[in-house]
């Protein structure tokens, strides 16, 4: 591997995702990059005629083209990533504010959910497309875990409210799948996508 993400460091890496989750991931990885957030707004919801799995990954490649339309160097490879938390067959998107936070953590208590990240990369004329899915557990909150959580601030921007890896209050729990994929990008996933491009350039 140390050859492959030498050989991908010799190319320009751009994140198109303003996540500081996405970057730290990055960053601990060894992954030289530069962040470049797609100006594409999210819709609220996914239309009633696409897949839920595929949603994260239609958002991902969106993004990502976006992105690579503004960059000037066609050898660059961009990232573009979504991440959304299902439960019940429903996309549960980032909180409004505080009451709407504690809407999703109250719907998340004691029941496991999936957690699905759409990843696209964008080389020039080179795109892939993929998604990674982990399967989570939020043990059962009282209503003085949530407004300790609340108060924490740590909902912010996330989706169903919470961070796997805030050390305010472990109350998420990985039953399967990627952590790095909670946390809002699949590392795994990444490694081979990229090893895949670039072994095809």
């Amino acid at each position: 591997m140390r050859k492959k993400l030498t050989n991908v460091n010799r190319a320009t890496l751009i994140l198109a995702s303003a996540s500081p989750r996405r970057a730290e991931l990055l960053r601990a990885a060894g992954y030289k990059f530069r962040v470049q957030p797609s100006p594409l707004a999210e819709p609220e919801r996914c239309p009633s005629r696409v897949p839920i799995p595929l949603w994260p990954a239609a958002l991902a490649y969106f993004k990502a083209r976006t992105v690579a339309r503004l960059v000037a160097d066609p050898s660059a490879i961009v990232l573009g990533a979504d991440t959304i938390v299902v439960l019940d067959g429903r996309i549960l998107n980032k909180p409004r504010d505080q009451r709407h936070a504690a809407q999703m953590l109250r719907r998340l208590s004691g029941r496991r959910h999936a957690v699905i990240t759409g990843l696209a990369l964008i080389r020039g004329t080179e795109e892939t497309i993929a998604t990674a899915t982990s399967i989570c557990r939020v043990r059962k909150l009282t209503a003085t875990d949530i407004r300790s959580y609340l108060k924490s601030g740590l909902w912010r921007g996330k989706a169903g409210a919470y961070g796997i890896q805030d050390r305010h209050d472990p109350f998420v729990t990985l039953v399967s799948g990627e952590w790095s994929n909670v946390v809002g990008l699949p590392m795994e996933l990444l490694k081979g996508q990229l090893t895949a491009l670039i072994s095809r350039l």
